[in-house]
């Protein structure tokens, strides 16, 4: 027998949605899945207690859920369990889009296992993601400060996975440093260089449950088979990862960021993700001064938000491929269920920012309804004319007589913002056809699969006769100022934009001074129809700055959007805010309240960059898309705000 050995991972993929309502997938793991790993684990125990051939993993979540909902003789099962060494967690609650979360509630999701830890005595000092293919470096010190050590990242099998080394030392600017294992798939068979120890997965798919006594058995079997002479033993991924770490100085070290080439499905609910940024706001203040355990709890909750599973999946349930054009897709949704089936699994997400502020006490419950109301606003009445400049408070807005766009700013405090042959705030609407989507799949796509194909394609949009391939921007209708002293610039989406797809007819950006340093930009769009084929709206920035200067701040840390590994996410991310120099050594600082996702404005949306990016055009910040095909909104409508703080400091 050789001294190889492979710690074999047992571990089931979760998506809180994906293959049934949320609430479904949940009472399945507590009353079926849970019961069945405890199941498959205490017979396994009994024929070897040394050496048991099944060790469950799953992320803190999920059994600290069961622990405080399950009935008395399933937590004493579970309980039993853990303490034979028999059920293992992760230091994550579940996968999430990381991008979304800010630094209070990534530490909050940590909260699961520190209560883990903290009652059954251990030390949790690894994490796994699943499915999503990257994240952000701005994790990286959150981990290592938590005490986890090893990141494994298994990839979609038919996403492009970051072009990074097999298992690397992920380290900030400021030397913060965890160990990470990159894989193209949930989890598979490995063994680094120089190093007897591999490891392995037995990994279920999507919701499927883990495995009977039988499937275990067959797992260690195909594994040796796979693998002669080679001891395969059943393990946790902190045993594993406590081994690698002990030798982790031979590993190569990374330091670039390497994004989320899914954060677009951030996009696809833009009401619910406004709501959520206020909250995540609000969450921020009370964690500076003081966190109770209703507010933790809150957190906790929000941290639902970013997970990474926003509704059914579409090819699944949603298995229409006629109804794009919009006469047949507004009949569709009065008539076919399944229509009505994905709608309210939608819906069903957009409520878990209700669950979350729910056990909040009287007094903060009404500051976290205020943090999550949407602004109400209708168009404005007011005269406005095209003209190129309008005084306002004590500063001034100047507009392209063109586009009517900002030009250039300048601020109460003096302070000026100007162009350098680009524009300020640019509203735009953009849709994609069949042939785009070939692009794209042809651009991101590693295995053609049929669910693949489907996941990022829209089956049947070829057949649609509205469908087009544009980019479309709004004629300026002027700018006024309303009673209270904003300045309104009104613009109209013509022809087939707002009457065939699903830009707003009317739109309008208004502007005021917040302070003598800051200039909000209010981005409304009234009545946006429902619009199931791929669209996209965005807002332009291009100021006239030093291109090297930009950086985006995800989970408080300062990312370099050119530094981003290849095959990495470079066109698009999800910030907290941006920061720049204008060629006066100027700080300059954009922060959206309600829509989080932008990108250099050089990059396309739909197909995926894989070159390297410039920061010469500026930024775009998307609005709302539904680019997305898996397991998100397909669609979007009503009346929208977009709120940008721009400040010159």
């Amino acid at each position: 027998m050789s001294s190889k050995r492979i710690h074999l991972i047992f571990k089931t993929h979760l998506d809180i949605g994906f293959t049934d309502y949320a609430s479904e997938v949940c009472r399945q793991y507590h009353d079926h899945f849970i019961p069945m790993a405890l199941r498959t684990a205490e017979h396994l125990w009994e024929e070897n207690p040394d050496e048991p051939k099944f060790i469950w993993t799953t992320g803190a979540w999920l059994i600290h859920q069961h622990l405080e909902q399950g009935s008395p003789e399933g937590r004493r099962r579970l309980e039993a369990a853990i303490e034979k060494g028999l059920i293992a967690w992760h230091a994550l609650p579940f996968t999430t889009h990381t991008e979304l979360l800010s630094v209070e509630l990534f530490d909050a999701g940590l909260g699961y296992a520190r209560d883990l830890d903290r009652t059954f005595g251990r030390k949790t000092t690894v994490a796994k993601m699943t499915d999503v293919p990257g994240h952000t470096i701005g994790i990286v010190p959150l981990l290592a400060r938590a005490g986890v050590r090893f990141l494994h990242i298994g990839v979609n099998s038919a996403s492009t996975p970051p072009d990074v080394p097999p298992v690397f030392r992920w380290r900030t600017l400021d030397g913060d440093e965890i160990l990470v294992m990159y894989q193209n798939e949930y989890g598979t068979t490995y063994f680094p260089k120089g190093i007897g120890d591999g490891i392995g997965f037995a990994h279920t798919m999507d919701n499927m449950g883990p495995q009977s006594i039988a499937q275990a058995v067959d797992a260690h079997r195909l594994m040796a088979l796979d693998n002669p002479g080679t001891r395969i033993v059943a393990s946790t991924l902190t045993d594993y990862g406590d081994l690698l770490w002990a030798r982790r100085e031979e590993f190569p070290v990374v330091t670039d960021e390497i994004a989320d080439s899914w954060i677009h499905g951030v996009g696809t609910a833009p009401a619910k993700v406004s709501r959520y940024m206020g909250l995540r706001r609000l969450y921020g203040q009370w964690a500076a001064t003081s966190l109770t355990e209703q507010r933790e709890k809150m957190g906790r909750g929000l941290c639902m938000v970013a997970e990474h599973t926003w509704g059914v999946d579409i090819k699944t349930f949603l298995r229409d491929e006629s109804a794009w054009d919009r006469p047949d897709f507004q009949a569709a949704r009065l008539s076919d269920p399944r229509f009505a089936l994905a709608e309210r699994s939608w819906q069903e997400q957009d409520e878990l920012i209700e669950v979350a502020i729910a056990e909040l006490p009287p007094d903060d419950l009404a500051e976290a309804i205020e943090a999550a109301s949407l602004p109400a606003v209708s168009p404005a009445e007011i005269a406005v004319a095209r003209q190129s400049a309008a005084p306002l408070d004590d500063g001034e807005l100047t507009f392209d007589m063109a586009s009517g766009s900002l030009d250039g700013v300048r601020f109460p405090n003096g302070r000026e913002l100007r162009t350098d042959g680009g524009l300020l705030g640019a509203i735009s609407y953009e849709s994609y056809d069949a042939k785009d989507y070939a692009d794209y799949k042809n651009s991101y796509l590693t295995l053609r699969t049929h669910w693949g194909e489907q996941d990022h394609g829209k089956p049947g949009l070829e057949k649609a006769g509205t469908s087009q391939s544009a980019i479309c921007q709004p004629k300026w209708l002027g700018v006024g100022i309303d009673d209270t002293g904003h300045a309104i610039s009104k613009f109209r989406f013509d022809g087939v934009a707002a009457g065939d797809l699903g830009a707003p007819s009317v739109a309008e950006v208004r502007y005021r001074f917040v302070d003598h340093q800051t200039l909000e930009i209010m981005v409304c769009f009234f009545d946006k129809p429902a619009n199931r084929m791929p669209e996209a709206s965005f807002l332009t920035f291009a100021p006239a700055v030093d291109p090297e200067s930009w950086r985006f701040q995800k989970l408080g840390y300062k990312v370099d959007p050119t530094s981003v590994v290849h095959n990495g996410n470079r066109q698009l991310h999800a910030v907290e805010a941006i920061e720049c120099k204008d060629m006066q050594g100027e700080h300059i600082v954009i922060t959206p309240l309600d829509s989080p996702l932008v990108g250099p404005a050089e990059a396309q949306f739909l197909v995926f960059h894989r070159d390297d990016i410039s920061m010469k055009d500026g930024i775009r910040f998307c609005l709302h898309n539904n680019k997305w095909g898996t397991n998100f909104p397909m669609w979007s409508e009503g009346d929208f705000v977009f709120r940008f703080h721009v400040s010159v400091e």
